[in-house]
């Protein structure tokens, strides 16, 4: 599965603001904060968390969606991470 266009865009809003933290774990308050609460891209946190779900799903390399030099696996962990937080601090499953 690939991921749609338009969930592509949130991702890459999602991993703008750590692409250059060392571990991007480090700054999921802060994309919940200026992304997911902000409303950016106009999503709701609703649609930020299904672009997560189907960007873990898909086939596609995240970690090329913004240049970057995490390797994949860090962009993996960071996402699952910051779709938990999302799903507690919104109360969505």
């Amino acid at each position: 599965m690939n991921l749609s266009m338009k969930n592509s865009g949130l991702i890459r809003g999602l991993i703008y603001p750590v692409q250059f933290d060392d571990d991007p774990r480090t700054g999921i308050d802060r994309v919940l904060q200026l992304v997911v609460g902000r409303r950016a891209l106009d999503a709701s946190p609703e649609e930020y968390l299904a672009a997560i779900r189907e960007a873990l799903a898909s086939n596609d390399n995240l970690a090329d969606l913004i240049p970057q030099d995490h390797p994949e696996e860090v962009i993996r962990v960071f996402l699952t991470a910051t779709g938990e937080a999302i799903e507690m601090k919104w109360g969505l499953h």
